[in-house]
């Protein structure tokens, strides 16, 4: 079965042979013309390798277009092997050439470089650490979000009803673009929680409680677009590198997975260390930012967004605090309510709120809704 090879120019792919070399990836083509038929890429240029189903796709920016990314479709697992290991040995060599190069500096220069490195990477650390994120594949996103996916769905049965999953997948379609809806695959699990949540990668999942809760399309769209921008600005990701430094950089810029970082263990290690973190504040108002602008460029509006938290403030005084702790060994076991508590603590809902009814001053008075006929109804049907 011959490879794949996708420009991001045209829809329609080229066939041909992918071959990994030591050097850099050879794509020879079987339909192009003679002298037009040969491509070469470094493995500097990989953004992602995985595996989808049987197949396997390899990501690498284009370095003429810099908005254009190259894909690669090949069903070969020993060739995905040995593109990864080609891929590391690329990356140390590259270090141990640029090390060598700054050993033959002078004495002076050497230290002036290396006074100044030490002071950046003293700054990152203690202040913007998770800035590194942008070295950091987003393959590297997919992974963590898979682990915690199979992790939290032991613990979940998901609502099956057809008329219920096109509702919620139109109101997707509704808020991103045609380009993006693949990106987000969204689940509906049953509970009777009132809440939804991103994982790294693009899983979105609702519990059936929040839409039993709404009273319209346009208030699930709100809390879609928030959960979208967490995804987009790889929040989770970077919370991992804010709590476990500089190492998990470096291992994920090379293509270590998370199965192969020796400081965690086990997966569970993984996902309790993700619960001991909530979003920053940064983070939730950034991705609350990106939100009011996803739905005021579909349209949508944040009438929904506004209605739908007030109506939840409304009903925070009437609810009763629980009593109790957990006791410390519980708290070292699996527990999916921890994660989830992680993934969506967001803001108090009186100042978000308030943005968002600023922010709508400059629009338009009338906003397109999301029609969806007898809603009441098809969001109590999580069956």
């Amino acid at each position: 079965m011959p490879d794949f090879f996708y420009d991001g120019k045209t829809a329609a792919p080229v066939s041909g042979t992918l071959v990994p070399q030591e050097t850099g990836l050879l794509f020879r083509s079987e339909t192009l013309p003679e002298g037009k038929n040969t491509f070469h890429f470094s493995y500097t240029q990989i953004q992602s390798l995985e595996k989808l189903g049987n197949e396997y796709r390899l990501q690498l920016d284009d370095r003429q277009e810099t908005q254009n990314d190259l894909i690669f479709t090949f069903d070969s697992p020993q060739k995905a092997k040995l593109i990864q290991t080609y891929r590391k040995k690329a990356f140390s060599n590259d270090f141990k050439g640029i090390l060598s190069r700054f050993l033959l500096l002078p004495a002076f220069p050497q230290i002036l470089v290396a006074g100044i490195l030490a002071v950046g990477i003293g700054y990152l650390i203690l202040t913007k650490l998770d800035r590194l994120y942008v070295i950091v594949p987003e393959s590297a996103d997919r992974s963590l979000g898979e682990m915690i996916s199979k992790q939290f769905e032991a613990n979940y049965s998901e609502c099956k009803n057809v008329e219920l999953s096109q509702s919620v997948k139109k109101i997707r379609n509704t808020i991103v673009s045609p380009k993006k809806r693949d990106r987000y695959s969204i689940r509906i699990l049953k509970s009777e929680d009132v809440n939804a949540f991103a994982l790294p990668g693009g899983t979105i999942y609702i519990l059936s409680g929040l839409l039993e809760e709404s009273e319209s399309p346009e208030e699930v769209a709100a809390i879609l677009a928030h959960e979208i921008a967490h995804v987009e600005n790889r929040h989770g990701i970077r919370q991992m590198i804010r709590l476990l430094g500089i190492s998990l950089v470096v291992k994920l810029a090379i293509g270590i997975g998370f199965d192969d970082i020796g400081t965690l263990e086990t997966i569970t290690e993984i996902v309790n260390t993700l619960t001991i973190l909530r979003y920053s504040r940064e983070f939730e108002e950034e991705a609350d930012g990106e939100a009011f602008e996803t739905l005021k460029k579909s349209g949508v509006g944040l009438g929904g967004f506004v209605n739908f938290f007030e109506r939840e403030e409304a009903k925070l005084g009437k609810k009763v605090p629980q009593s109790g702790k957990k006791k410390a060994e519980e708290q070292k076991e699996w527990d999916a309510a921890k994660i989830l508590d992680w993934f969506s603590t967001h803001p108090d809902n009186q100042s978000r709120i308030q943005k968002a009814k600023d922010f709508s001053k400059g629009m338009k008075a009338k906003q397109r809704g999301i029609r969806i006929d007898r809603w009441k109804t098809i969001r109590e049907n999580c069956s």
